[in-house]
């Protein structure tokens, strides 16, 4: 068999390896990276350049950085998409993997390597429910116009239904393959999951090349940062009122890493490093995952709603408290996903009070 992984985060980097190191070992595979997020950064750390080249196996990794994007500005989108059909579509590929199935550019590229369907996998919190995400029909039938005129322009053929809607609405997808199918809140075909000894495979490889390192080197706690001060959900004071509190919490028995959002202000994290000297920031890109993986030191993951917490007792082989602050600063906004964290073993605070009886 012959599949193509098309990746489009970190996170989405993470599972295809996984999945190619594991059920799909023997297979032959592919890779594309399709509009990667913070791809600079990719290339600058060892085990996302690992991940994202042929040296951890794939056959071959395809470039597809500002595919049908105005980005590109030296080649018209035909031209693009024939690298596709010349380059790619030739291979025969059996099964094309791609975790974002409301993406313009994913679904025309399903159809320019001459399939009409394709298989899912996880994209976060937005896989297991959607209804909140969906957009007003107006916007989904603007969104298709907009979609069958990049597929005519380009000249891409294939009959395949293109989703406006909402993430994992597309009936062309003929498989879910999850870290925790049993909790999926929409309809799907079938679903598949992603175990931990499929996980363990796939470390396994990442050991071998001594790649997956212990970094956390005492008593830690791991807070991921969302950019919920950047879209005005609540202030930098706040969140540096929580910070504080944690680090009193902890005092010197464990160190606080900090791991920044993609999309968190410069001027915030500069802010931080200035004032909380105790505060470690992780800059590394890599998903949080491995580093549940490979810290056994770590004791507790601090977040808001993150669907790397949903993850923690998947990839950690230590009893790691999962904890939400979503409680107390994001109030509403958090409602459609609590079920999920709930069922997922994560504790929501009550308020910033909490931290002190939870973390001891």
């Amino acid at each position: 068999m012959k599949n193509l992984f098309v990746v489009n985060t970190p996170y989405h980097l993470l599972t295809c390896f996984i999945l190619a190191h594991s059920i799909y070992k023997k297979d032959e595979n592919y890779l594309v990276l399709m509009h990667p997020h913070g791809y600079e950064k990719w290339k600058t750390n060892k085990l996302m350049t690992y991940m994202s080249t042929t040296k951890c196996g794939y056959k071959q990794v395809f470039l597809l950085l500002d595919w049908l994007s105005s980005k590109n500005k030296k080649e018209s989108y035909r031209k693009q998409a024939n690298y596709v059909k010349e380059n790619i579509k030739p291979l025969n590929i059996d099964k094309v993997f791609i975790g974002v199935d409301i993406s313009p550019v994913n679904q025309l590229l399903v159809m320019a390597v001459g399939k009409n369907e394709f298989y899912r996998f996880e994209d976060g919190v937005y896989s297991y429910i959607n209804e909140n995400r969906r957009r007003k029909k107006s916007h989904a039938l603007f969104h298709k116009v907009k979609t069958y005129l990049l597929k005519w322009i380009s000249g891409i053929h294939g009959n395949m239904y293109i989703n406006t809607e909402a993430e994992g609405e597309s009936p062309a997808g003929k498989l879910d393959i999850m870290y925790q199918p049993w909790l999926l809140q929409r309809k799907s075909p079938a679903t598949k999951e992603i175990t931990v000894e499929m996980i363990n495979q796939a470390m396994q490889n990442l050991k071998s090349q001594q790649l997956l390192k212990e970094v956390f080197k005492e008593n830690s706690v791991l807070y991921l940062s969302q950019p919920m001060v950047e879209k005005g959900l609540f202030t930098v004071e706040e969140e540096v009122n929580c910070l504080r509190k944690i680090l009193s919490t902890l005092g010197e028995k464990a160190v606080l890493y900090y791991k920044p959002h993609p999309n968190d202000s410069k001027e915030k994290l500069n802010y931080y490093k200035k004032n909380f000297k105790q505060l470690k920031i992780y800059k590394e890109i890599e998903p949080a995952e491995l580093l549940f993986y490979a810290n056994t030191k770590l004791k507790a993951v601090i977040s808001y709603q993150s669907s790397a917490l949903l993850n923690v007792e998947k990839f950690s082989t230590n009893k790691v408290k999962v904890i939400s602050l979503s409680k107390v600063f994001l109030k509403k906004v958090n409602i459609p996903y609590k079920s999920l964290f709930i069922k997922s073993k994560v504790i929501f605070l009550e308020n910033e009070q909490n931290i002190n009886s939870i973390i001891k």
